[in-house]
């Protein structure tokens, strides 16, 4: 059964590496534009260049050109040059008058966060091509295209839409982070829960009777547990598409179905968003079928069933969600080493939710099944059940520590980016609180493990337990803030 599982691992993560596309070296940023940042023009242009460090999706850019006064310049359809597919054009239809001009300009990061970036230039007073040189010189001020405009100001290349500014429910914003708070606890219970069944229970049928219903009822509840976890990731899961269509296309498309499509089509965002639809989909089944086998089996003792099946396709999903995050994540733009940075985002869920999600299982299926042991046998159960615990805790902690050492290196470049980028001032607050957990845990396993075999020792356990779980879950708020933070990388390039 183990060897299934493994297999069935390592095909999922190749699967998901070949399917995934190509990852781009950075977040996308301005290299040049026509007019450059700060010209003083003495002709009036005739459209906006814009090259870009990566080729943008023309579904998602967005370029506007704010006149004197803060009025919008309407201009021409976006598109590509001849030349290159990293350089936008857009026209200026009309002339301009002279005085300050704005360009606003967004694309889309590889992980999904919108990127924007502003400049000015000025077109001075008495420069060829303006509303005045041209009247000067004896044209009809009557048949003069005028640039300048009010409603109609904002035609673009798809349905008109204000350029969002991440607020509301941007990607950056209180809300967006709550939904992704949320998604990572569900995340965290999905794969704890597989953790907990396919190695913590696994080794107790091993030692114990096979057929125990100590065992049974511990498999069941974790059964329950999984499920509710992949039916709160289905929610997150429909907020996170919300989300994300405000942050990309403002409030006046938010349910606009079409570009929803293209996002999900088009970036890496929404390739991993489909991951995660597939790893709820087939984990959600997964256990579902776990469920009501254990469920079977508790109404037909004289005929166990084991859920083999159901609880590897549970397995299967929950190796999909893992590797999913890294897809919408700052993994899937790093700025080098992509797949390792993809491979490690991946390890990193795996190992912090199979450490914190079983201890989280130990408390919500384990101890309360022992609890129904009578008194004689409870004590020693949980010795044996944190037995079975402790080294799955200890691999999984040290996978997660391995790997998220590496993201910090890739992700924050120079150490003193850690106190001086936001990036790595949130990083440190992460590693502070996770650093309570690690030692509530280191706790545990040296004052509190050798003691248990009594009810006594037991109460305490789950009291200082409930502390590291309660702590985890403020490391997941805090790593829910970080992934939309631009990394340390982007804000010194």
């Amino acid at each position: 059964m183990r060897a299934i599982i493994s297999w069935r691992a390592c095909a999922i993560l190749v699967l998901s590496l070949l399917a995934a596309p190509q990852i781009a070296s950075a977040h996308g940023r301005l290299k040049s534009s026509s007019p450059s940042a700060g010209a003083h023009l003495g002709t009036s242009p005739r459209e906006l260049k814009l090259e870009f460090s990566e080729v943008p999706d023309l579904a998602f850019s967005r370029v506007k050109l704010l006149g004197p006064g803060g009025r919008e310049i309407t201009l021409g359809s976006l598109a590509y040059t001849a030349q290159s597919r990293r350089t936008l054009v857009a026209a200026i239809p009309g002339q301009l008058r002279a005085g300050t001009y704005v360009v606003q300009w967004q694309l889309a990061g590889d992980d999904g966060h919108p990127i924007r970036g502003n400049f000015e230039f000025v077109v001075a007073p008495g420069a060829m091509g303006t509303v005045s040189d041209t009247v000067g010189r004896g044209a009809a001020p009557a048949m003069m295209p005028m640039a300048d405009s009010g409603a109609d100001s904002m035609a673009m290349h798809h349905d008109p839409a204000s350029m969002p500014e991440g607020n509301g429910f941007g990607a950056e914003s209180p809300a967006y982070v709550v939904v992704r708070w949320v998604q990572f606890i569900a995340l965290l219970l999905v794969i704890g829960t597989i953790s907990f069944r396919q190695f913590v229970l696994s080794f107790l049928r091993r030692k114990e009777d096979p057929d125990s219903p100590m065992l049974d009822l511990a498999e069941a509840r974790a059964a329950r547990v999984g499920h509710l976890a992949v039916a709160a990731l289905v929610v997150t899961l429909v907020a996170r598409l919300i989300a994300q269509s405000y942050a990309m296309h403002g409030a006046a498309d938010v349910w606009n179905a079409t570009l929803s499509a293209q996002m999900i089509k088009n970036t890496v965002w929404g390739h991993g968003w489909l991951l995660q639809l597939a790893g709820v989909i087939v984990g959600g089944l997964g256990f579902h079928l776990a469920d009501r086998a254990c469920r079977a089996r508790g109404t037909h003792s004289t005929a166990p069933v084991r859920p083999s099946y159901g609880w590897s396709l549970a397995t299967v999903g929950a190796l999909l969600l893992a590797f999913s995050a890294a897809f919408s994540g700052h993994a899937s733009a790093a700025p080098k080493l992509q797949v390792l940075a993809v491979i490690a985002d991946g390890l990193h869920v795996l190992g912090a939710s199979s450490w914190l999600g079983s201890l989280a299982l130990v408390l919500l299926a384990g101890l309360p099944a022992a609890a129904c042991l009578p008194e004689a046998e409870r004590g020693p159960m949980v010795a044996e059940l944190i037995n079975a615990f402790s080294p799955v805790a200890l691999m999984s902690a040290g996978v997660a520590t391995a790997t998220g050492v590496f993201a910090a290196w890739l992700h924050v470049g120079a150490i003193p980016n850690l106190w001086g980028t936001r990036y790595g001032i949130t990083l440190l607050v992460k590693l502070t609180v996770l650093g309570v957990v690690a030692l509530t845990g280191f706790y545990n396993w040296r004052t509190v493990k050798p003691r248990l075999g009594t009810d006594a020792a037991t109460h305490h356990l789950v009291r200082s337990a409930r502390v590291e779980v309660t702590v985890a879950i403020i490391v997941l708020l805090v790593t829910a803030i970080l992934v939309a933070s631009p990394t340390s990388m982007d804000a010194t390039m």
